[in-house]
């Protein structure tokens, strides 16, 4: 008999040992993934569900609450108890813990309080098939790129001499950056990317990059700050492109993930228009692709949103 239960700190070491099983993500932070989703998030109502048999954990459901949407943010079954039925029961029991709280859609993926992945990866046919079946339908694509960081080295002297010559500074970002991170960050991109940035410049060192012009910021590059392969996000003032200062961020973020001895970086979330600039500029090759997937949770809900 399997019984879904909220899940307690006691649980976390079978959770990990269940992804760390169930999970293959070409590294090695597959067992880290619940410990990145299992704490309170500022703003979020975290949900933390496991399927017990035998008094044994033998799956869970990670996910948010934030406001209207549920993100459903990590699904994970162990190998000898798939086929039973258990993923579906963490599925109802989550999409009924959203709804009683106000939710009205669940979101498999575009989570960006809480950065895990895009979406689902379409390798795991298994979920993609039971959120399929469940009414989830997809909505957007996202894709990883990679690239391999044996032996990288930045080879850019004469580009920081160029830039430094145009008036840009580009270095490692500080703590006492955060106010004109926060100035260029708000006016141009996200709230996420200002929490981000903010985030990485606290660090030690701060896995960071910034260009700068008379002390004002115009590019960053971050990498690490959700897990240590991920690299981004990266941008450049607009005004200020065709300098190549997003070149030289790139280059210095990936020398530094090589030199704490990251095998491979997953350039995250690369949009469709931004896979020729790190295809020519970093030489990435294109590697998972996720399917960001939603289901209606309110009869009022509409379906606008499907693009399947």
């Amino acid at each position: 008999m399997t019984v879904v239960r909220d899940g307690a700190d006691a649980d976390l070491e079978a959770v990990c040992a269940i992804a760390a099983a169930s999970l293959d993500l070409d590294t090695d932070d597959a067992a880290l993934l619940p410990r990145l989703l299992w704490p309170e998030d500022a703003g979020t109502v975290r949900v933390r569900l496991v399927a017990v048999q035998e008094d044994a954990v033998v799956a869970v459901l990670l996910g948010s609450l934030q406001g209207e949407d549920a993100f459903l943010d990590l699904i994970a079954v162990a190998p000898d108890a798939r086929g039973a039925g258990v993923g579906r029961a963490l599925l109802v029991a989550w999409e009924e813990r959203a709804a009683t709280n106000g939710a009205v859609r669940s979101r498999a993926g575009e989570n960006l309080q809480t950065y895990a992945w895009p979406g689902v990866d379409i390798r795991y046919t298994p979920a993609l098939a039971m959120l399929l079946r469940s009414g989830y339908a997809r909505t957007r694509i996202g894709y990883h790129m990679d690239l391999p960081l044996q032996g990288f080295e930045a080879d850019d002297e004469r580009d920081l001499t160029r830039l430094a010559a145009a008036g840009i500074e580009v270095r490692r970002g500080r703590p006492d950056d955060a106010p004109a991170v926060a100035v260029h960050t708000k006016q141009l991109w996200s709230d996420v990317w200002f929490r981000e940035t903010r985030a990485a410049l606290h660090r030690d060192p701060p896995p960071i990059f910034l260009a700068l012009r008379q002390d004002r910021v115009v590019g960053f590059a971050v990498h690490g700050l959700h897990r240590s392969s991920l690299y981004g996000p990266i941008a450049t003032d607009p005004a200020e492109q065709g300098h190549g200062i997003g070149r030289v961020l790139s280059s210095l973020c990936l020398e530094d993930m090589a030199a704490r001895a990251v095998s491979t970086a997953q350039i995250c979330w690369v949009a469709e228009t931004a896979i020729p600039f790190y295809s020519r500029t970093a030489g990435a090759r294109l590697g998972r692709c996720f399917w960001m997937m939603t289901k209606p949770l309110d009869a009022k809900e509409g379906q606008d949103d499907r693009n399947p």
